[in-house]
């Protein structure tokens, strides 16, 4: 493994990414609107996904912006590290956290409100879908993952 660690390779969590990012996703509902007509989507289904996607997306953005301007007060340019300086920085703490927390709730309040425009029947072919989506990447990708963890440890694939 290379040790320098650039992005391009293995973090030192190796196989699991450790570091400390938010689950939310950057674009809703792609899985759905690309598989419309197996999960039987009505038009107004689609606009109204497509609408909620861009609606998420610019409150995202507005998260991310405010994260962005934080990290930057927050970052130390000059001088001693010491109690004091990153007491003064307690209240950019706050709102990093606040922000990072933001982020997650509007992940989940614009899911739901996507879900909510589906009907249960529709609810089981998106989870089929994106659990054959899953497997299929994660078996493409099972001779590269047995190298990296090898050879005290091997993955196999089970039966669902």
């Amino acid at each position: 493994m290379c040790g320098v660690n650039h992005n391009l390779f293995p973090r030192p969590g190796y196989l699991i990414d450790i570091s400390c990012e938010s689950i939310a996703a950057k674009v809703l509902f792609t899985r759905m609107l690309s598989h419309h007509e197996e999960v039987g989507l009505t038009p107004q289904q689609i606009v109204a996904l497509i609408d909620l996607n861009a609606e998420y997306q610019a409150k995202l953005i507005e998260i991310r912006v405010e994260f962005a301007q934080v990290t930057e007060q927050l970052e130390h340019k000059r001088g001693r590290l010491n109690a004091e300086t990153v007491a003064g920085r307690k209240e950019l703490l706050d709102r990093h956290a606040e922000l990072f927390r933001a982020e997650e709730e509007l992940f989940f309040a614009y899911g739901e409100r996507g879900h909510d425009l589906l009907r249960d029947d529709q609810l089981e072919p998106i989870d089929a879908i994106y659990h054959a989506e899953k497997d299929a990447r994660l078996t493409d990708l099972l001779p590269s993952l047995n190298n990296a963890i090898g050879p005290a440890f091997q993955m196999t694939a089970a039966a669902a």
